[in-house]
């Protein structure tokens, strides 16, 4: 046992070479990370990565395994990584895994899965479905260290024990919902209690559930709620929809009265059940009641901002059209701190109003993304919004004189200016609207445009005249001049002063040009004509930069 102990590091990892073999075989499978059709993806590319190779060559000496078994683990991916790596092995590693997803409904029954993640103070972000969440499982200790949480599921209401679940994440910086449906209650324990809160996203397909009874309008317009009550009973409890106990006592003739803040309301029970009847103002006669319409029931269930109080939100993003103005109106009045609003039109929401919360509400906003193809809504929300507003991102299909003007007003405060109009988008007024922005919004710092128009249209609407741009650093043009490979578009070298790189594809609709084919230029890499005629355009703008055409970069060379 002494002799043992005497063996230095040096002679106990000395019968462990690091092998050249496996030196190569852990090169060799970062290899498919340079291939063209996952490029796009190397966010996920533990996809096409195998882990192996990195596990044995972090297994040849100890200087290995500390810096490579981190790098594995912490891109770890359950929901992808599944048939790569063995259970075992995640449990013996689960220590470094900082991101996990489990999304797929095979994942519920791994319980060695689920036992080794009860503890998972580790985890930093966590992608989970209704479905998938083990019942009494996952709850894990009371003090969660979970910082960003994305939730989806299938249209329906949250799971209780999942709900309890996001309750309790204190720590939480970014929550993510998607496909839920939600009552008061629900929405409330969900977004309160988190003091670390800073990004909240409402996707696609979430709704808030109209959990009242039977319930009608008096002559006062005041909403008269109706119970059943069971016969027999001496004392009964009801709860109205605002979730307000009310004792009632039953009288000899088995009538009940209930009287809530709403107003009052009869029930007659007489040992069977029937239909509540109202009686028409001033008619005398029996009717059905008033419907309400959606609007007006979401609005009655959803808590009040002073209920939720002060959210330390400052990114809302709200990418669902089904959000109604009244939930629209409970988080931005709950919401004062917002710098960042990501919007889209809702449906039988006014943009005027819209528009009117935000700007008594976000005082402190200064980007602002809308996505909407409407152009009321969009005109309204971009003359509403608040003067702190110093980035405007659109995504529409309308860019008329009315929203350019709208646009040309903020022409003092506007910094950053990203315009998106799909595809198909090769109208002479549109870009001609584009000219005069560039013209009159000398404040611009940043400038977006995702075109479609031809190369020769777009420089005889955009490049006839010069740009008033003094204080403009970066701009990107996405979809001009598409990179074909039979094209037959002219190349030629880069113009003076500038140097050319190849930044990646940004997007699918801008190039076609493949990774191949422009590695395989090297250092002999040219432009389009296009490139050149712009570059020339926007040499004596004096602090620019950086120019972005499609998936080309161009830098201007140092002096």
């Amino acid at each position: 046992m002494e002799a043992a102990a005497d063996i230095s590091p040096v002679d106990k990892y000395s019968s462990h070479p690091l092998m050249i073999p496996e030196i190569l075989t852990l090169v060799g499978s970062y290899l498919p990370l340079f291939e063209r059709r996952f490029e796009v993806r190397l966010h996920r590319f533990v996809d096409i990565w195998d882990p192996k190779p990195l596990l044995r060559a972090g297994a040849v000496c100890t200087t290995w395994h500390a810096i490579l078994t981190p790098v594995l683990w912490w891109t770890y991916d359950h929901a992808i990584m599944e048939k790569k790596v063995p259970m075992e092995v995640l449990a013996r590693y689960i220590t470094f895994v900082r991101h996990l997803s489990v999304v797929d409904m095979r994942h519920k029954k791994h319980a060695p899965l689920w036992d080794v993640l009860i503890k998972h103070e580790h985890i930093n972000c966590l992608e989970i479905h209704d479905a998938v969440f083990p019942v009494k499982r996952l709850l894990g200790p009371d003090a969660h260290t979970l910082a960003k949480l994305t939730l989806s599921g299938n249209c329906t209401r949250m799971h209780a024990f999942l709900l309890i679940f996001v309750e309790r994440q204190v720590h939480l910086k970014s929550l993510e919902l998607t496909r839920f449906q939600f009552t008061a209650s629900d929405w409330k324990r969900i977004i309160t209690n988190k003091p670390h809160l800073r990004k909240l996203t409402i996707s696609q397909q979430c709704e808030f559930l109209e959990h009242r009874s039977e319930q009608d309008e008096d002559e006062d317009g005041n909403t008269v709620v109706r119970k059943e009550v069971k016969v027999g009973a001496k004392e009964v409890k009801l709860e109205d929809y605002r979730g307000m106990k009310v004792d009632t006592a039953l009288e000899a003739t088995g009538k009940t009265t209930v009287n809530n803040a709403a107003g009052n309301s009869t029930a007659t029970n007489n040992g069977k059940s029937k239909k509540r009847k109202m009686e028409d103002d001033g008619a005398g006669n029996r009717g059905r009641s008033k419907k309400l319409t959606r609007s007006e029931r979401v609005n009655v269930n959803l808590p009040d901002a002073k209920d939720i109080g002060i959210l330390p939100i400052s990114h809302l993003v709200l990418r669902d059209n089904r959000l109604l103005l009244p939930f629209q109106k409970a988080i931005l009045e709950a919401c004062p701190h917002l710098e960042q609003l990501e919007i889209c039109y809702s449906q039988k929401a006014d943009g005027d109003k819209v528009a009117t919360l935000v700007r008594e509400n976000c005082h402190s906003l200064r980007r602002l993304s809308l996505r909407s193809t409407r152009q009321p809504w969009t005109l309204a929300m971009i003359e509403g919004a608040p003067q702190s507003v110093e980035e405007l991102i659109l995504h529409t299909g309308q860019l008329d004189l009315q929203i350019t003007a709208a646009i040309k007003d903020r022409k003092d405060s506007l910094r950053k200016l990203d315009l998106d109009f799909g595809r198909g988008t090769k109208g002479k007024r549109r870009l001609a609207c584009i000219l005069s922005i560039l013209r009159e919004c000398a404040g611009l710092r940043e400038f977006t445009y995702h075109n479609h128009a031809e190369d020769k249209v777009f420089k005889d609407m955009l490049l006839k005249k010069t740009w008033n741009l003094p204080n403009l650093r970066k701009l990107h043009l996405h979809g001009v001049s598409p990179r074909a490979k039979y094209g037959g578009i002219p190349q030629v070298p880069s113009p003076e002063g500038w140097r050319q790189q190849y930044g990646g594809r940004k997007d699918e609709c801008c190039s076609a040009r493949s990774f191949e084919e422009v590695r395989k230029q090297g250092n002999e890499l040219k432009s389009p004509l296009f490139d050149v005629a712009l570059l020339e355009h926007v040499r004596d703008l004096p602090n620019l930069s950086e120019v972005v055409i499609s998936e080309a970069i161009y830098r201007k060379l140092l002096e």
